[in-house]
């Protein structure tokens, strides 16, 4: 074991745990802490912001009290991003749930803005769309829609923050009111060009500038932990999909990784060039480290593994996730059942909000096992469709993308899954150097903010160590597989609009 350890706190939408990792980047201690999913209708999703506090806490409490507590160097947060909340600057008292990411409720107000004419501006400036996904409309909502918060808001009362920075604020015992910039990029309030706060599009939002905290780089100092057992500095900040990127060791231009938790999301590192995309693609920020800004293009998949969770707790098909591997791979390449999985509308690149999950192809002979293959199919072609957009795109704009796709999430266990990833998507696939990426990410950045680490060059002789898969299924089925895809999606958007 190395001589020297790292806390990492992965905050994400349906759990928090907390990690250790040796100097090497083996874990050595992980636990988690699932947290309640508040559904107010269909379309509405809420958490507790002191029952994820709580969680965070317990998790780290856990590893603070192990016996190699004390040779722990940093701590780095790596969370949720989109996720907002709003509370009370004096007595840090939460004054609604945090919105979600999930969340659809600001539909029509993001229908509104755009029939102002005003998702061209926003996209400039942000490289985001207009969409309930961002955490913009939702600051909007709470404002106009919770009592005393706007009142509260002009006088100086209020904190709005993505989970980061309530974390943040928490654990320093409301000494640090801030975020990183690839969660202030997130928001759709933070120029990306200019790395600030945009007065314009807070005047289109209508929320006050110093309700947001102060943006800081990732790897900065976000002061020492308080309310925790050993007070440690927190060095490290960074959003999650970035952070699985570092974890992936996606440092270069055109390196790409997917991540598979309860959503999946693509990432594609662009460099030091913002590159806007013509596939709905979206243009975010990657990383501040070492005062140099890189960028990149995502996509987002609002349903992994939240679709096989559904299919376990809600339609009861299986007990253990290690079972489908087994009864997908019993289906019939060829069957015609096709699942869209549209619970919260469809991401990139369709942006279909007011969409809804939909099932094709339903016969007498369907059974759980068509159903769990078509599910985990369902994953592999939304990535597909993601992948042949970030083709285009980087193409456009004469720019190499890697052949190979990184990936990382608890998704990636399931055998069938990434062989049929590799099938559908014909992109050679190699499993992340640890499932745990995400949690990795934020220990590189706090090792480069203590200063262990000089930079992504002391990190790049860890190389990727997963095997590498290719595809292997017959053209024309892989042509026909897609083809009918895309004709489901095709009529489960049509229905929506």
């Amino acid at each position: 074991m190395g001589v020297f350890l790292f806390l990492s706190i992965d905050q994400g939408t349906s759990s928090s745990r907390a990690l250790l990792f040796d100097e090497k980047f083996n874990v050595i201690d992980v636990f988690q802490k699932k947290f309640k999913q508040i559904y107010l209708n269909e379309s509405w999703v809420e958490h507790n912001p002191n029952e994820i506090f709580e969680s965070v806490v317990s998790c780290c409490e856990k590893i603070l009290k192990g016996k190699n507590s004390k040779k722990i160097l940093s701590v780095g947060i790596t969370n949720q991003r989109e996720t907002i909340l709003v509370w009370d600057n004096k007595t840090g008292k939460p004054l609604y749930n945090a919105i979600v990411w999930q969340d659809k409720r600001t539909s029509e107000l993001c229908n509104n803005l755009k029939n102002d004419g005003l998702e061209d501006i926003i996209n400039k400036k942000t490289g985001l769309l207009l969409d309930p996904y961002f955490s913009a409309t939702k600051i909007a909502w709470i404002l106009d829609n919770v009592d005393g918060v706007r009142e509260k808001a002009k006088n100086g009362q209020v904190c709005f923050g993505t989970i980061d920075t309530w974390l943040i604020w928490k654990l320093t015992n409301g000494k640090t009111f801030a975020t990183d910039v690839t969660n202030a990029s997130r928001t759709s309030l933070f120029n990306i060009k200019e790395m600030q706060w945009d007065n314009e599009l807070l005047d289109i939002f209508k929320i006050p500038f110093h309700c947001l905290p102060e943006v800081k780089a990732c790897d900065d100092y976000y002061g020492d932990t308080e309310i925790l057992s050993r007070s440690i500095k927190i060095t490290g900040v960074i959003g999650d999909q970035q952070s699985s990127a570092i974890g992936q060791f996606c440092f270069e231009e055109g390196d790409l990784k997917s991540t598979y938790g309860t959503g999946c999301f693509v990432l594609a590192n662009t460099g030091d060039k913002i590159i806007y995309s013509n596939k709905k693609l979206l243009t975010t920020i990657s990383c501040k480290i070492n005062n140099d800004v890189s960028y990149a293009l995502e996509g987002s998949i609002f349903m992994a593994g939240g679709l096989m969770n559904w299919m376990q707790s809600n339609l009861k098909l299986f007990k253990n996730i290690s079972e489908t591997s087994k009864l997908a791979s019993s289906v019939n390449p060829s069957s015609n059942v096709i699942i869209v999985p549209a619970f919260s509308g469809l991401g990139a690149p369709h942006w279909s909000p007011n969409s809804r999950g939909a099932i094709y192809g339903l016969t007498q002979d369907t059974g759980r096992s068509e159903l769990i293959h078509s599910s985990l199919q369902a994953i592999s072609l939304q990535t597909y469709d993601l992948l042949e957009a970030f083709r285009e795109d980087f193409e456009s704009n004469s720019i190499s993308l890697s052949n190979f796709l990184s990936i990382d999430g608890g998704m990636i266990e399931n055998d069938w899954f990434v062989k049929n990833l590799a099938d559908i998507t014909n992109f050679n696939i190699l499993k992340a150097y640890t499932k745990e990426s995400t949690a990795l990410g934020a220990s590189l950045v706090s090792g480069i903010g203590i200063g262990y680490y000089k930079g992504f060059d002391n990190i790049k002789s860890l190389t990727n160590m997963g095997n590498k898969l290719q595809s292997t299924i017959d053209k024309n089925l892989r042509k026909k597989i897609i083809e009918n895809w895309h004709n489901a999606v095709q009529k489960t958007i049509e229905i929506a609009d």
